[in-house]
């Protein structure tokens, strides 16, 4: 991890007590506060000799919350790094690609059982170099989101923008949720499909299938041209968490990444996709799951 954990991980053990109030008995939601390593080991391109490795490190810090206009509105901070270890157009062993991102969500709760969740994200995707226009984006997401507070089901849909296959496209949001009891929950939808149980207050067990993409803009080294790399692929896992404190957790992740491609392409010719063969991913998190 490239991002001074030891650092992150200070602060991050400093600010989460604040917001964080345990219910022991729930299945923990996801991470909406800490830090994330996951490293996919080396796998063969297609119709080449080459191999490609990916670590990546990832921050996630909300600032605060605050009520504004009968919203609860949430400023957030994330920061992640990729490395990725294969031979470029510019004869690099390693690329370290940056994605810097100021969620700023809006949640409005209103009392027919209705939720809106409205997340706007200015973006730089880069090397650092690269500052053209085309390194940054305007990404976020609208949900809408129903559960009677009586009943174990509820349902989510909506729309977000962002670069998780690859491209800064639009993506369909829909799941179902479960919850069968408060020691399980199933979430069947798309992007994301999860499955977790929580065995007491200490342990909990997870499956879950997800995508997992970016697109960057970086410089090459003689800095005479702007490249734009593209990364695509489908993570399964499966996953161990153990409750820390309140509601802090540490988590384990082992799986496949599969479908995956890469991309290298310059703004005046036509991409052209290479497969990667399927490979092993390891994660480990540590962060606030309210």
């Amino acid at each position: 991890m490239r991002f001074y954990p030891l650092i992150i991980l200070a602060l991050s053990i400093v600010i989460i007590p604040s917001w964080a109030d345990d219910k022991s008995d729930l299945v923990p939601r996801p991470m909406a506060m800490g830090i994330q390593y996951s490293q996919l080991d080396s796998a063969q391109l297609a119709d080449s000799d080459l191999h490609l490795a990916i670590h990546r490190s990832r921050l996630k810090l909300p600032i605060n919350r605050y009520a504004l206009l009968g919203h609860t509105f949430i400023p957030h901070l994330s920061y992640e790094e990729s490395v990725f270890q294969v031979p470029n157009p510019a004869s690099a062993s390693s690329l370290t690609l940056h994605t810097i991102k100021t969620p700023l969500m809006f949640i409005k709760k209103q009392d027919n059982g209705w939720l809106r969740i409205l997340n706007i994200t200015p973006s730089w995707h880069t090397d650092l170099k690269a500052k053209d226009e085309k390194s940054y984006s305007l990404m976020g997401l609208l949900l809408w989101r129903f559960r009677d507070e009586s009943s174990p089901h509820s349902y989510t849909f909506g729309l977000g923008m962002n670069r998780l296959f690859g491209e800064y496209k639009p993506v369909p949001m829909v799941a179902y949720s479960y919850q069968t009891s408060t020691h399980t929950r199933y979430d069947f939808g798309f992007p994301v499909t999860k499955a977790e149980h929580r065995f007491n207050n200490s342990w909990a067990a997870f499956s879950a299938i997800a995508p997992s993409g970016g697109n960057w803009r970086y410089q090459t080294r003689n800095e005479e041209q702007r490249l734009n790399l593209s990364y695509k692929g489908w993570n399964a896992t499966l996953g161990l968490r153990r409750h820390l404190w309140k509601k802090v957790w540490l988590t384990l992740e082992v799986g496949k990444s599969i479908d995956r491609s890469l991309d290298f392409s310059n703004d005046s010719i036509d991409s052209q996709e290479v497969k990667i063969e399927d490979t092993t991913i390891y994660k480990i998190s540590i962060g606030l799951h309210p």
